[in-house]
């Protein structure tokens, strides 16, 4: 099967020796470009494959398609002959090749020749992040960090005051929560690449939060929908509820504490979801509460449930 045949699927995306061609009405119009010619290898790296090809006898193109097995393409602007491959890798992976001529009418010429590269191994450390603060409240700190490599999916633990915080974390950002007004925090991320290797742990960034409103005396509103049940076998409960609001605190920062039967459960808090796993004990009528507590420490009335497991 030709690619000319393949142009009159239309709109369609058509699996063909392991690539993806792409059909586009103009694809469906004659081909009068020519395929280009001579595509090789031109350099290699743990994350990039570099491709260079002659350009196509007769009429110039109006630009190149640069497609790769992994299902991605790029476009090259018809001045270039050359273009650096990097979407879609995995780590230590062998990638096939190959580049369409596309004529002023859209339409694709035939493949060039088909190339072959493997990704080198990479053999060196991960880059030290550069860690910095971008929003600071009493009971939170915004963390950004920016990392110099090109690994599309590094991971990052983040520590606090020395301590893992939140480890393997993906993106470069994250609140931390449940701090306390008025105190300083050290602030340190460590970066792992794909291939398995750590950086350095970053310079530490030193961050003071600030003093609670000394005036805010007024509790948060009581959690509202507050509702649950039995989820998995005799005792897995799941309780939901929703956002209370506050006269000084925003609702991003409102602290939701929970309690089973009198003691402590745990917490959360925006952006986490506003749910909450707790297993209930056997042979009594448990009593769950939720309680929203403001930056000042101000605590509302509990929203408050009991499931019976006295006849379990």
């Amino acid at each position: 099967m030709t690619v000319r045949h393949l142009a009159l699927q239309a709109t369609a995306s058509i699996i063909l020796f392991g690539f993806v061609t792409l059909g586009s009405s103009a694809a469906a119009q004659a081909q009068s470009t020519a395929a280009p010619r001579n595509l090789r290898v031109a350099g290699v790296t743990d994350w990039t494959v570099s491709l260079q090809w002659d350009a196509p006898k007769g009429k110039a193109p109006s630009s190149y398609v640069v497609q790769c097995s992994n299902g991605h393409i790029m476009t090259v602007a018809a001045s270039q002959v050359a273009a650096t491959f990097s979407s879609g890798f995995d780590y230590n992976r062998t990638y096939t090749f190959r580049v369409y001529a596309v004529g002023p009418n859209g339409a694709w010429s035939n493949a060039s020749n088909t190339v072959t590269a493997t990704l080198l191994a990479d053999t060196t450390p991960a880059p030290k992040p550069v860690v910095s603060s971008t929003d600071v409240g009493p009971t939170h700190v915004d963390l950004a960090w920016s990392y110099s490599d090109i690994d599309p999916s590094p991971r990052f633990d983040i520590y606090v005051n020395g301590q893992l915080w939140a480890g393997q974390v993906a993106g470069s950002s994250m609140r931390i929560v449940f701090l306390t007004p008025g105190t300083p925090y050290t602030f340190r991320v460590r970066a792992r690449d794909s291939a398995g290797h750590w950086s350095e742990l970053s310079d530490p960034l030193q961050v003071t939060t600030p003093a609670a409103d000394a005036t805010d005396r007024e509790p948060p509103t009581m959690p509202p929908g507050f509702s649950g049940g039995i989820i998995d076998g005799a005792t897995e409960a799941m309780v939901t509820f929703g956002d209370s609001s506050d006269n000084v605190t925003a609702q991003d920062h409102i602290r939701y504490e929970v309690y089973l039967n009198g003691r402590f459960n745990g917490a959360t808090i925006a952006p986490y979801r506003h749910q909450f796993t707790v297993y209930l004990t056997l042979g009594v009528l448990n009593t769950i509460e939720v309680f929203a507590v403001d930056q000042a420490g101000n605590r509302s009335a509990p929203a408050s449930m009991t499931i019976d497991l006295r006849t379990q």
